[in-house]
């Protein structure tokens, strides 16, 4: 894990990291369940912009729409389109269809946007079969 802050003060913005160890797969619900038991679910205006991962999978067409299945684990994604990406889920769809090997999928998780008590309130009223949506921001295919 890696934390950047800019500028200074007591409150400044910043950006956290995390990195799976190789071989191994960060498990979204239980960085929420993690900060669910911080003092963040409580009373306080710290929030956050965007949660943004890039997962390694297989992409799969199904009746809940297009899947992404997180390879080593049971995570799945249902991807949807990020508004300011430029048509990124339809390309990747397109690319899927042409056969090419997607590589990784990079996307911002729905949901996690604001102060940190909403979004968890938010995310634990929710329920999506246990899968989150994805909202796609760029992927890239690997050469065969």
């Amino acid at each position: 894990m890696t934390l950047t802050c800019e500028g200074s003060g007591r409150y400044r913005p910043g950006l956290i990291t995390f990195y799976a160890k190789k071989g191994k797969s960060l498990d979204i619900d239980k960085i929420r369940e993690s900060i669910t038991a911080t003092r963040l679910s409580g009373g306080t205006n710290m929030g956050v912009d965007y949660f943004e991962i890039t997962a390694i999978g297989e992409i799969v067409r199904s009746d809940k729409g297009t899947l992404l299945k997180v390879l080593g684990g049971t995570q799945q994604f249902i991807l949807g389109e990020d508004p300011s990406a430029g048509g990124a889920l339809q390309k990747l769809r397109e690319a899927v269809e042409r056969g090419e090997n997607v590589a990784n999928v990079t996307g911002r998780l729905s949901g996690w946007s604001g102060t940190f008590p909403k979004v968890l309130r938010a995310l634990a009223a929710t329920s999506n079969e246990g899968r989150s949506q994805l909202l796609v921001t760029g992927f890239a295919v690997s050469k065969k």
